[in-house]
């Protein structure tokens, strides 16, 4: 397969909203992959997907586990492997009550080392999207993180399933420094507005607010 092309964050090619991406960065080891023989997988016979079960060794052990998707070719099991991807949501549940929520690797790097190789580097995030509501929490000046809680939603374009355009959203624990709080406030409110939200996972359930939103910039449009 030809090199991954770079995902946009922030597009404007949709007729009506602005497309952007949960983009994440993470270290996972792969633990079985087959061929994804659902239709959406089968639909480019010259890059069909293969289905993947990561192990994230970062999170907890009952959610360290996740469902990926990649039409670059069979990843090595057991290897650990640097991947660049988007994350799709879904709060939808299996029979056996996994989550139906999946990583799309857009890259995969392995990591060469002698024996196994663990990783517990927390998953890096990026996202660009409208902040619905922001709860602030109590700061006592520079060197101590505010803990609040940020709602945002973005429309998004799932290449899995045929390029479908639909609606996201989160809410994400905010744990600003104080120099990261200066510069959210100098920019001023941030509800209604086209933000970009950067920060990790530690965690695969956002309503738990397993996800850390550690900075807030709002994009002029």
């Amino acid at each position: 397969m030809p090199p991954p092309a770079p995902v946009p964050v922030l597009s404007f090619d949709h007729p009506s909203h602005p497309i952007s991406h949960f983009s994440l960065t993470l270290d996972a080891t792969i633990l079985r992959s087959w061929h994804d023989s659902s239709p959406y997988g089968l639909s480019d016979p010259k890059y069909p997907y293969y289905a993947l079960e990561l192990l994230i060794s970062s999170f907890p052990s009952s959610q360290n586990r996740i469902l990926a998707r990649y039409s670059g070719g069979r990843l090595k099991r057991e290897a650990l492997y640097q991947l660049k991807g988007r994350f799709y949501i879904s709060d939808l549940v299996d029979a056996v009550g996994n989550s139906n929520s999946y990583l799309h690797i857009d890259e995969a790097v392995r990591f060469q080392g002698p024996g196994t190789i663990k990783s517990f580097r927390a998953p890096r995030f990026m996202l660009v999207g409208e902040v619905m509501g922001l709860g602030l929490g109590l700061g006592r000046g520079d060197g101590y993180r505010a803990r609040g809680k940020v709602e945002v939603r973005w429309m998004t374009r799932d290449p899995y399933r045929r390029d479908m355009v639909y609606e996201q959203s989160c809410t994400l624990s905010l744990e600003e420094s104080g120099k990261a709080k200066r510069e959210r406030e100098e920019e001023g409110d941030a509800v209604g507005r086209l933000c970009c939200l950067e920060g990790r996972m530690d965690g695969l359930d956002h309503r738990l607010l397993d996800w850390a939103c550690t900075g807030i910039k709002q994009i002029e449009t």
